[in-house]
């Protein structure tokens, strides 16, 4: 997931200012711990967890989720990663979750007839990036192109991570994430980002993404792409909308097919059977 990796370089750097001046908490000093695996297949959702101690010395963890785009399910199964984190680590957990983008229909809550789950949530878009800016808070640059009125404040976040003294893992790693996640917004915005800082931005880990995604190499490619996720994703929406959530299984078979037009064909039979199992049924006919 390239928003997952993104996050996580500029996380390996920025943690601290993260949780201190996006999310508001005290917090003295931060590790990531490593990412677990998901237990359910999605490009829209994004989970870290960090091991914080505060400024009165407590120690806690912290969960953060980022999304791109919401699902009703999507609180459940982040109450099921708190959860599992809980056991492991033996800690207490802040939750929060932050909008990369405007998404329809979010709440700061679970509820069913057992559980009360809440947790904050930041919506980055009404976050001022001319804010951000004018505090000097590099570590936030790399979320401008998403933040209120960030679009036109890009150039100078991108020179501020540049022209700084910090290391050229950390510039690279910034400018890198800043690439990446402006290409929720724009398509000309990543490109241009690349053009002008290739000469450092290819010495990132997350630099592998831009290839893949096309950007170097062709915006058609990439383009392409970009059309089978969205039609891979609207199919398990749909799925999960009808059915509940969806089995691993199926998901992973699903985010395997590299053919737009089967998946779009898969689409339409989602909304014909009565049943996932159904569906698992053609979907095992389209695979053969």
């Amino acid at each position: 997931m390239q928003y997952d990796i993104a996050s996580k370089v500029i996380l390996s750097h920025c943690r601290n200012m993260v949780l201190r001046e996006l999310c508001g908490l005290n917090v003295k000093d931060a590790e990531l711990i490593d990412v677990r695996p998901q237990e359910t297949a999605s490009v829209r959702r994004s989970d870290f967890v960090l091991r914080a101690i505060f400024e009165d010395g407590t120690e806690k963890l912290v969960l953060l989720e980022l999304i791109t785009q919401w699902k009703r399910y999507l609180p459940l199964r982040t109450l099921e990663t708190r959860c599992r984190h809980i056991l492991e680590e033996g800690l207490e957990i802040e939750t929060i979750m932050i909008e990369l983008k405007r998404c329809y229909g979010v709440v700061d809550y679970y509820h069913d007839n057992e559980v009360d789950f809440r947790y904050k949530v930041i919506k980055l878009y009404e976050v001022e990036a001319r804010e951000v800016v004018k505090k000097g808070l590099r570590c936030l640059y790399p979320f401008v192109p998403l933040m209120k009125g960030g679009e036109d404040l890009i150039e100078e976040a991108e020179r501020g991570i540049y022209e700084s003294e910090e290391s050229r893992e950390y510039k690279s790693d910034l400018l890198t994430g800043m690439a990446i996640l402006s290409g929720l917004i724009s398509k000309e915005i990543p490109l241009k980002l690349i053009k002008r800082r290739r000469d450092i931005m290819q010495e990132s880990a997350a630099y592998e993404i831009i290839k893949r995604e096309g950007f170097e190499e062709g915006i058609q490619q990439g383009i392409q792409q970009g059309l089978l996720l969205e039609a891979q994703e609207m199919l398990l929406d749909a799925l999960e909308e009808r059915f509940g959530i969806i089995p691993r299984s199926i998901a992973k078979k699903i985010k395997g097919i590299d053919s737009r037009e089967v998946v779009e064909s898969l689409f339409k039979v989602a909304m014909r059977v009565n049943s996932l199992e159904g569906f698992e049924d053609k979907l095992k006919i389209a695979l053969t």
